[in-house]
This record gives structure tokens, sequence and C-alpha cells, in this order.
């Protein structure tokens, strides 16, 4: 009888396997051929397609209105949800909107900011002079201003503290560069020093720290590091008459008076200003860091060069 019972059982066991084997392939193709038929005049933001969409504090308003997805995300087949592949260059695709030629359809309330202009400054912030303006700006929408990805304070004046610039000190971007927001004296962290007085630490840990868009423009200027020729107080745009020099700079703004600065040489300035913490380096620390940073530009164009000899090279194999 025991044989019995597991004869039939052993009999079942393999029907049901044959059965599994036979169906999957059949539900495998099935599957890949399907595809989601949609009405593109429907909007895409529904309880039973994108749902997980416009909760954010920040709204893209063409990004989360659901009739008009289209506008980015061209249908490439008429009535299915299949659609041409975005241009790795997200900036020609902004432009459509965010420039000075685009007029806001009568149907579209507000205007876009613009941000795009056709005279493009020759110093653009790497992401920007790519086209990937996604990598700071969320398409859809974001729970930071401007649509960011990450935290940026958002008015003029704002004490430092740490996290406050997640959006640009990050592992990705300019990963180190915190610290210069973190030692008032330094020889290393950064070049904007008077001596070794660190500037970037002075113009940010007060009440009234300046955040990097009062002296950095984020997408482009004529002036070296994004450095603007003047910056929005309110409703009013202010000079900023910066100027550099081989070791050093001035900077003329409304902030304060004229005021100098040097790596090697301090500059006095007639400015009252909070307390400097530290002890100011000695000339002959001055002159050893001086001779380091020759060293270090001398290897750094060699290594340059180097590389643009090594182009040349190439160049001429393959002819």
């Amino acid at each position: 009888m025991k044989k019995r019972i597991l004869l039939w059982s052993s009999r079942c066991l393999a029907a049901s396997i044959f059965v599994l084997i036979s169906a999957y392939p059949v539900s495998v193709t099935q599957a890949e051929e399907k595809i989601l038929e949609i009405d593109t005049g429907a909007s895409c933001i529904t309880s039973s397609c994108h749902s997980d969409m416009g909760k954010k504090q920040f709204r893209h308003k063409v990004g989360l209105d659901g009739k008009r997805c289209i506008l980015c995300h061209e249908v490439s087949e008429p009535g299915k949800h299949i659609f041409k592949k975005l241009p790795a260059d997200t900036r020609i695709l902004c432009a459509t909107c965010h420039s000075e030629e685009f007029k806001t359809p009568p149907d579209v309330e507000g205007n876009p900011s613009k941000v795009i202009t056709a005279d493009i400054p020759s110093n653009q912030h790497k992401p920007f002079e790519e086209g990937k303006c996604t990598v700071c700006h969320d398409a859809h929408e974001s729970n930071y201003f401007k649509h960011l990805k990450a935290e940026y304070p958002t008015e003029f004046y704002a004490y430092y503290a740490a996290g406050a610039y997640s959006l640009c000190f990050n592992s990705k971007c300019h990963e180190g560069l915190e610290d210069a927001f973190r030692e008032p004296r330094t020889f290393t962290v950064t070049k904007f020093r008077n001596g070794n007085l660190n500037l970037h630490f002075r113009h940010v840990n007060k009440i009234k720290g300046r955040t990097c868009k009062a002296c950095h423009h984020h997408h482009a200027s004529e002036n070296p590091k994004l450095i603007r020729d003047s910056f929005p107080f309110g409703n009013r745009e202010l000079p900023l008459k910066y100027e550099m020099t081989e070791t050093g700079g001035q900077c003329n703004a409304t902030c304060h008076k004229i005021a100098k600065y040097d790596r090697y040489e301090p500059a006095t300035n007639l400015i009252f200003t909070s307390p400097r913490p530290g002890k100011d380096a000695t000339e002959e620390e001055l002159k050893l860091m001086r001779e380091q940073e020759m060293q270090e530009e001398q290897g750094s164009d060699g290594a340059e060069a180097g590389e643009s000899e090594g182009k040349k090279s190439d160049k001429n194999k393959e002819e």
C-alpha cells in the first residue's frame, strides 16, 4: 500500500514539474510582448501610474503636470509607453523653456526663470558646461529650493554649519573643499588667504556669513573661479569689482571698503573686523610655503606638458 502511495506521489510531482517547465517560456514571452498602452492626452500622475510623484515641497510646474510629460519625454510610438532616450546634454532640452528666447504659452501659468542665455560666459561650472543640469537639479520635484537635489542655503546670509552645503561638498563633486570653511588659519586648503589667514572661513563663519552664491556664480562667469561681476541683494544688483593677481587679489564690493590679500606678503586693510583667531604666519613660514607652491606649480606644468606631448604622439601614430 505504501509503495502505491509513493508511486502515485512521484507521478503527481513529475506532472507538476512538467507543467511548470512547459508554462514558464510562455509566460516570459508574453511578458516581453506586453507593452502598456497609454492615452497621450491623459495625465501620467494617477493612482495607478506615477502615484509617488507630487509629494515634495518644490515642484517643477511642467515636470509635475501629468499632461505635459511629453514636452520632455517624447513618445516614440503613438499610444504606447515607449519614449525616446533623453539627450546626454540636457541643457539643450532645458533651454527650450529656460532661455531668453522662450515665450510662455497662453495656457501655462507663470514664467520660467531665464537662466540660459545665448552668450554663455567662457568659464563654466563643469556640470553646466557638460549640459548635465540634473547633477544639481531634479527635473520633477524636490524638498530643496530651486529643485536642488541636496541641502544648500536659501538666503544670502547663512552661518556655516556642517551639511549646509551638501549639494556641493560630496564625494562626486567638491569633496574635501569644505575644510576651507572650517579652519581659521591654513597654508593648504585654500588659496583665498592673506598670509595664513583663511578668508573663506572669515566670510562664512559669522552671524551674517555670506553663502557661496554671494561671490561665485553657479552656472558661468567671465571671471576665473566663477567669480561674479555683481551679486543680487534684495531687489538690487551690486557690483563686486574683484581683481585677481598671481599671488592674491583685491575686492571693492559694496560689502566693505577695498580689501587686498596676498598669500606671501599679507596686506593690511583698514576694515573693522571681528577678532582673528590663531597666529599670523612668520616670514620664514611664508617663504617656505611660497617655495613649496612654486615647486608644485612647476610639477603641474610639467605633467600637463607631458600629457600634451603624449596626445600628439598618439595622434602621429594614428596618422
